[in-house]
C-alpha cells in the first residue's frame, strides 16, 4: 500500500508517490524524512504560514466590556459577550423536581473524561429533555457535568451548563481537560440565534475547577475563548507549558472552499502566540483534529473526513502544516477518533474499527479479524461501532496492537485521560437517542491489555455505565419523535 502526497505547484499538481508498504514494517522515521524531502524539493507548496493569520480575524474580538456594561449584568442587554454560568444540581436541599433531572432526559452523547490528582473522575456530555441534536443553535440542549469518587463505579450529576434562558440559547460539544499545572478546565460551547447580528452567536468559554476533589467544586469566572468550535478535542500541551487548541468553524462544514481546520497556540496565561491552518479540504467534515508531539519534536494529527481519517504533519511546532491525504489504514469513517502520547512513548489511538467498500452500489461495512480476513458487519451496519483501542510503537506510522472495547450498537465519540498509575480511562457514547440506550460508557484499561488484545490487568474493566436515563425512568419511549 503506498502513500501519495499531492503538492500543488503553479497551475497543476505534482504527485509524489512515496511507495511504502506498511506490512513490511519500513522504519517510520524514513517515512517522515521522505515526506520532508519531497516538500523541500517541491517548494513547500502545501505549507501555510501562521504569520498570515491574525488571531482576532479568526477568533473575533475576545476583549470583554467593563463589569458595569449592560451586557455583563444578566438578564439585561444580552449579547454574545454576556458571561455564561454553571448551575449546581443534586445538592443537599435542592428541590428534587428540577428540570435537569435524568429521568426527563431523552437524548445525550459526546462525552469527555478527566481525572483529578487524587483520582476523582469527572465527565461531561450534552443532552436534552426535548429533542435530538439540532445544529446550528442546538435549541433545548444543555451540558451535564458528573463526577465519581470511587473509580467510576457510581456517578453523580453535579452541574449543568444550560444557556436556554438567554434568548433560547443551546449548548454543544463540552470539554474537560487538564492544563500544564494540573488544573481541570471545562470548556462550554454556547449557541444563540442573534439573527446574524453578533459575532459571538456561537462562542467558546472556559471555566477552571477550583476544588476538584469536591463534588460541588467552586469555579473561576469564565473566559471567552473565541467564536470557533474549540471544545471538542483536548488541547496539546508542549514541554514548555504552552498549549495548542484545535479549532474548527462548523458553520462552513460542507463548503469545499472554506479554510476551517486551524490551530491556536497560546501561552499559559491564554495569550495567543499564533494561529495556523490547513488548506481548505472538501473531504473534511467536523475535523476534530488532535495532534501529538512525536519523538523527533514534529507534530502529527488525524482529522475526520468522508472516507476515513486524513493526516497532517508539522515540522516547526505547528506554525505550518503539510497535509498527507488519507491514512493507509481505514478507520473512524466520518466520525471522531482521538490520539494521545502515553508516558511510555507509545501512541494511543481510540477509534471505530470499521472499514467500508462499495459493491453493486451498496456500502459494505467490515472489519479485519486476527487473521486479516474481512468480516462483514451483520448486526450493526454502520461505521460507528466497534470502538477499539490501538497502540503504535512507531509514532503513529502503524498501529499493530488493538483491543475491541465495545460493539454493542452505535458507539462513537471517545475521550481519554490517564490515572496516576498510568491506567487509561475512556468514555464514549451509545445510541444517543435510541430507546433503551443513550448511554455513556466508561472503560479502564492499560497498555498491557491492548498489547494482549484482551483484559489482563486485574483492575481493568470495560463498559461500566456512567449514565443511562432509561435506568432512572427516563429515556426515549415508543412513539416519541425527536
Amino acid at each position: 500500500m503506498g502513500w501519495v502526497v499531492v503538492l500543488p505547484l503553479g497551475m497543476g499538481n505534482v504527485r509524489v508517490d512515496l511507495r511504502l508498504n506498511l506490512r513490511d514494517a519500513v522504519n517510520a522515521a524514513m517515512l517522515r524524512l521522505r515526506i520532508v524531502l519531497a516538500v523541500v524539493f517541491l517548494g513547500f507548496a502545501t505549507l501555510r504560514p501562521a504569520a498570515a493569520v491574525n488571531p482576532p480575524t479568526v477568533l473575533g474580538d475576545t476583549s470583554m466590556p467593563s463589569a458595569d456594561d449592560v451586557s455583563q449584568r444578566f438578564p439585561y442587554g444580552i449579547s454574545g459577550k454576556t458571561p455564561p454560568e454553571l448551575i449546581k444540581i443534586n445538592y443537599e436541599g435542592q428541590v428534587p423536581y428540577h428540570k435537569h433531572r435524568i429521568n426527563l432526559r431523552v437524548f445525550q452523547g459526546c462525552p469527555q473524561i478527566e481525572i483529578s490528582d487524587r483520582g476523582r473522575l469527572w465527565a461531561t456530555w450534552f443532552g436534552s429533555n426535548v429533542r435530538a441534536e439540532r445544529a446550528p443553535f442546538h435549541k433545548d440542549q444543555f451540558s451535564v457535568i458528573s463526577t465519581s469518587a470511587d473509580g467510576g463505579k457510581t456517578w453523580k450529576e453535579v452541574f449543568v451548563f444550560d444557556p436556554s434562558e438567554l434568548l433560547g440559547g443551546g449548548a454543544s460539544d463540552p470539554l474537560l481537560w487538564k492544563d500544564p499545572k494540573g488544573n481541570i478546565r471545562f470548556v462550554c460551547h454556547r449557541n444563540i440565534d442573534f439573527k446574524g447580528k453578533d459575532e459571538f452567536a456561537s462562542s467558546a468559554w472556559e471555566f477552571i475547577m477550583l476544588s476538584p476533589e469536591n463534588e460541588h467544586t467552586a469555579w473561576s469566572a469564565p473566559r471567552l475563548l473565541g467564536n470557533k468550535n474549540m471544545s471538542i478535542m483536548k488541547p496539546l500541551i508542549f514541554p514548555d507549558g504552552t498549549i495548542m487548541r484545535s479549532l474548527d468553524d462548523f458553520r462552513f462544514v460542507g463548503t469545499p472552499d472554506k479554510v476551517r481546520i486551524r490551530f491556536l497556540k497560546e501561552d499559559f496565561d491564554g495569550r495567543p502566540i499564533f494561529i495556523s491552518e490547513l488548506p481548505a479540504d472538501a473531504d473534511a467534515s467536523f475535523a476534530e483534529q488532535m495532534p501529538i508531539i512525536r519523538e523527533d519534536g514534529s507534530l502529527f494529527t488525524f482529522y475526520r473526513a468522508k472516507r476515513g481519517q486524513k493526516f497532517a504533519e508539522s515540522f516547526d511546532g505547528g506554525k505550518t502544516w503539510a497535509p498527507g491525504g488519507y491514512y493507509p489504514m481505514q478507520f473512524s469513517i466520518n466520525t471522531k477518533c482521538i490520539l494521545k502520547k502515553l508516558p511510555s512513548g507509545k501512541v494511543l489511538l481510540v477509534a471505530n474499527d470499521v472499514q467500508m467498500k462499495q459493491e453493486n452500489g451498496k456500502r459494505i461495512y467490515f472489519h479485519l479479524d486476527a487473521d486479516g480476513k474481512q468480516r462483514s458487519l451483520e448486526k450493526h451496519k454502520t461505521s460507528r461501532t466497534r470502538m477499539t483501542a490501538y497502540l503504535s510503537e512507531d509514532d503513529g506510522a502503524t498501529f499493530p496492537h488493538k483491543m475491541l472495547l465495545c460493539d454493542d450498537g452505535v458507539i462513537s465519540y471517545p475521550s481519554a485521560t490517564l490515572g496516576s498509575d498510568e491506567s487509561i480511562y475512556l468514555v464514549y457514547d451509545q445510541g444517543r437517542g435510541t430507546i433503551g440506550q443513550h448511554t455513556i460508557f466508561l472503560s479502564r484499561i492499560t497498555e498491557q491489555d491492548i498489547m494482549a488484545g484482551r483484559l489482563v490487568n486485574d483492575e481493568s474493566f470495560l463498559n461500566n455505565i456512567v449514565s443511562r436515563p432509561s435506568d432512572h425512568g427516563g429515556g426515549r419511549r415508543e412513539g416519541d419523535s425527536l
